[in-house]
């Protein structure tokens, strides 16, 4: 006897450990012996789970598993989990030839069985396991439609591209059938879904046809719709497409609109549909609205800038704002959203337009800046309202020109007599690093016309035009020639500041109280002077 055939003689031991030992022993050695296949057989009746496993195991071992294919197959739903495996392995050991017996056994498979045979189907790959997980999905029970569509994707990952190609055929034709038979909507959208699973630009027609079909219940067009995305390939512009996607984000059924939405996401829809996308942006379907405003955020064309704007301009403050957030730091929408500025009297939209050209502001052309300066100290000197944004635009763009712009600005509100907007004016100048001296001491006048000339410490105190003074002279700037050239100052403007200064012990406040007493003479207000400059040498 030969130490194979001792071996063998061991699966019949009554020790279940000898057993095991020789199933192992036997496929490692790949023994194919009608002998060993026959008392490997015999154990996978044992119903004793570590003998059905290492028994299963063998035979995959050694390419003898056909023989126990009925055997597998009962095992597939075992209760012992490393059963299951063993069997699934042996059935896939087999390879194609294992399909035709799977195919058999399914009708009258329960569920738990199929979807295990499904499973392997999935992994054995090839055109007849494809063929039959497919027509799994032909089913009046939900879930098996589900776990057979399940099975179908999971072969599909490890096929090739050449196989796939070979599917798409056999799928369309299943779908078409189904549909003329007027199956139920699950079967028809698990079939649209494996479409979109071979990724083949040539299923495109049936998709659309589905998509579009008056006659498609929602549930079928929007697996067509969300399909399309996986079988557009390089076809990105296709127009019928994109109509079809627009038409249904336009669609009165929600989830019809948001299923092409997200495919409408993936592709590069052209500026001639860009209008249509757009409309979206002012739907009641707020998801809707912000879908579409994401996309158009994430296309950097002209167009997409173009509608965009459009929605700034016109659209309700709370989507106005997002549109603002969606144009930042595009370069392109500096010379467009320019002109809206131009041409907005809405002030709140004017700032909003203003914060998306902050950071482009210098994108916008030297002609337009201009044209911003000129609008904005039109409005400035009509009625004062609605030229900030204008102006922080054109200072953004041009500082220099801008300040400029605004110093020639207050002088004319000064000589004709708006002494109040002239002084804010000045305020925005001097606050910036473009400001002179001579603004200074132009804006320190304005606040003294405007000042109660109270004498009394507290007052002066908090006085603005006395502080700003106080900073040109630590300048050294020449205070007192300022307001003595200053004719729209009177004696009494002048008699305060003196007075001020001579409490402080600055010589400005003598030079001040001579010239009150050198113009006043004899009068009231040229006395108070001389005695303050009498008082104010003696201490």
């Amino acid at each position: 006897m030969s130490e194979v055939d001792k071996i063998i003689k061991m699966l019949k031991d009554s020790s279940i450990e000898k057993q095991i030992a020789a199933c192992i022993v036997l496929g490692e050695l790949k023994v194919k012996s009608p002998e060993a296949s026959a008392s490997l057989l015999k154990l996978l009746e044992s119903e004793v789970p570590g003998l059905e496993r290492h028994a299963l195991l063998a035979m995959a071992n050694a390419g003898t598993a056909k023989k126990a294919l009925p055997h597998a197959m009962a095992l597939v739903t075992s209760s012992a989990q490393d059963v299951r495996e063993a069997a699934a392995l042996a059935i896939r050991s087999v390879g194609e030839e294992a399909v035709p017996l799977i195919r058999a056994r399914l009708p009258q498979a329960q569920p738990d069985e199929r979807r295990a045979l499904d499973a392997i189907l999935a992994e054995l790959g090839g055109k007849d396991a494809f063929s039959t997980l497919l027509a799994g999905i032909v089913s009046t029970d939900p879930e098996a439609i589900k776990a057979a569509t399940h099975a179908v994707r999971n072969h599909l990952k490890s096929a090739g591209g050449r196989d796939k190609r070979s599917y798409l055929g056999e799928a369309t034709q299943l779908i078409e059938k189904q549909a003329k038979a007027k199956a139920a909507p699950e079967v028809l959208a698990a079939g649209i879904k494996i479409l979109g699973y071979l990724e083949d630009e040539r299923a495109l027609p049936t998709l659309l046809s589905f998509a579009t079909a008056k006659t498609s219940s929602p549930l079928v067009k929007q697996e067509a719709l969300i399909s399309l995305r996986f079988a557009m390939g390089d076809s990105k512009g296709d127009l019928k497409v994109i109509g079809a996607l627009l038409d249904a984000a336009e669609s009165t059924e929600r989830s019809l609109a948001h299923a092409a939405l997200h495919t409408l996401s993936t592709l590069e829809v052209p500026a001639s549909a860009m209008k249509r996308l757009e409309k979206l942006l002012s739907h009641e379907d707020q998801e809707r609205a912000r879908f579409a405003l994401a996309y158009l955020a994430s296309q950097k064309s002209e167009a997409a800038t173009k509608s965009l704007i459009n929605a700034l301009s016109t659209l309700p403050r709370a989507r106005a704002e997002l549109a603002a957030e969606a144009l930042g730091g595009r370069a392109d929408a500096a010379t467009p959203l320019a002109k809206l500025m131009l041409e907005t009297n809405d002030a709140d939209r004017a700032w909003l337009v203003r914060k998306v050209l902050a950071p482009i502001a210098k994108q916008v052309p030297a002609a337009l800046r201009k044209q911003l300066v000129e609008e904005a100290m039109d409005r400035l000197a009509k009625t004062g309202r609605n030229w900030e944004a204008l102006f922080d635009v054109a200072r953004d763009a041009d500082p220099v020109a801008a300040t400029d712009a605004l110093r020639a600005a207050a002088q004319k509100l000064k000589k004709g007599g708006h002494d109040e907007r002239a002084a804010s004016v000045l305020a925005i100048v001097c606050k910036t690093d473009k400001a002179t001296d001579d603004d200074r001491v132009l804006l320190a006048t304005l606040e003294l016309k405007k000042s109660s000339l109270d004498t009394r410490p507290a007052t002066r105190a908090n006085d603005p035009a006395l502080h700003r003074m106080q900073g040109l002279l630590a300048r050294n700037f020449d205070v007192g020639a300022a307001l003595r050239k200053d004719r729209s100052l009177e004696l009494d403007h002048l008699y305060y500041v003196g007075f001020h200064f001579a409490e402080d012990g600055h010589p400005l406040g003598e030079e001040l109280l001579a010239w009150v007493v050198d113009k006043g003479g004899k009068t009231k207000l040229g006395r108070a002077a001389k005695n303050k400059l009498a008082l104010a040498s003696k201490e």
